[in-house]
């Protein structure tokens, strides 16, 4: 028999580690040391608390020189360590650590304005950047800004107006677009990560899991570590994200912990929104428990739809026709039903992991 079936759904991981446990208990990372070798001691406030949280560490091999054999694999533990570092002084600072689709051409978008002769002042970007006197706006418009000027000015329907936003000018989602600013003006030692430099950190933690081949209690350590690094990494963001990793290892340290917390998310907000209301909160708390809920919920389809896995591999394909008055289904020369074994034999062959 040629079918290979699903792979059932396994149950949801609901014992998960915050980050902070998993950090503070990362193999050998040796993070008190370093503390007080910075000179760093706890309780002195939001730069300790900054500092405790961006203390990731790899072990590394004593090195000689830069010419020794392990310089390349220490190549990456380091970049892996300066980015994951900042994603989690980032996140201590409370701002959004990491922003996977944003890139530094949509931060020019959002930060640096062109000038006023390269547009006229009937097209979007123009309107985006300039008032209609032509004064040069503080920052551009956001979509939703522009949507609103376009059915308040032009008079035309909400729908439209929004599909203009979005698809015929630069502008950004509000949340998008204020993030960005944000991240311009945060010190580079907590500065969230974007696109580009997101794949940066995926990279070296592939690196650093990749080249560790040997049996060695340094390589040993640092696979974990990675581990670790990828699962965190999944607790991290709010949206849906496939895996960026390649390893199959990382992968699937990845998508399990960012599934486990999607869904926790989705409690959270169904805790939020029933709290609000018991309290009697109001119909905004209400409101706003109920969008983060379906917002969540979103996001898990999201990750559960088939687009996420390996397309169906069909090995015969069915053809409908009606004969005799009936509508039957043919599969191979050979009606559907009729002979088992043909049928089964052209089921449909796919597999499913992760």
């Amino acid at each position: 028999m040629s079918v290979q079936e699903a792979v059932p759904a396994r149950p949801v991981i609901v014992s998960i580690p915050a980050i902070d446990l998993m950090l503070g208990n990362l193999p050998n990372a040796h993070r008190a040391p370093l503390i007080g070798r910075r000179g760093i001691q706890p309780g002195n406030g939001h730069s300790a608390k900054v500092a405790r949280a961006s203390l990731f560490r790899f072990v590394y091999f004593t090195a000689p020189g830069e010419n020794e054999r392990h310089s390349a694999y220490h190549r990456h533990l380091v970049i892996a360590e300066i980015l994951f570092g900042r994603v989690l002084a980032a996140r201590a600072a409370g701002l959004r650590p990491i922003a996977p689709t944003l890139d530094y051409a949509a931060e020019a978008r959002a930060t640096v304005r062109p000038p006023r002769g390269m547009f006229r002042a009937a097209t979007l970007e123009y309107r985006r950047w300039y008032d209609p006197s032509g004064a040069a706006r503080v920052e551009p418009l956001t979509q939703e800004a522009l949507t609103v000027e376009l059915v308040t000015e032009n008079g035309l329907p909400l729908e439209d107006a929004r599909h203009r936003a979005a698809h015929r000018s630069h502008a950004l989602a509000a949340v998008d677009q204020a993030w960005l600013i944000e991240r311009r003006r945060v010190p580079l030692d907590r500065r969230p990560l974007n696109q580009a430099e997101f794949q940066a950190l995926v990279e070296a933690i592939e690196g650093a899991y990749r080249l560790a081949v040997g049996t060695s209690h340094v390589e040993r350590t640092n696979r974990q570590i990675a581990l670790r690094a990828a699962a965190m990494l999944g607790s991290l963001l709010d949206e849906f994200v496939a895996s960026p990793f390649t390893v199959g290892a990382l992968a699937q340290a990845f998508s399990d912990i960012h599934l486990a917390h999607l869904r926790r998310t989705i409690e959270s907000s169904r805790q939020a929104e029933s709290d609000s209301g018991v309290l009697l909160a109001g119909p905004k708390a209400w409101f706003a428990a109920k969008a983060a809920r379906m917002r969540a919920e979103h996001q898990i389809g999201l990750a559960m739809s088939p687009g996420t896995f390996p397309a169906i591999r069909l090995a015969a394909y069915p053809v409908v026709a009606v004969v005799g008055g009936k509508l039957r289904t043919f599969v191979d020369g050979w009606r559907r039903g009729r002979s088992r074994s043909r049928a089964v034999d052209a089921m449909p062959a796919f597999s499913v992991t992760g």
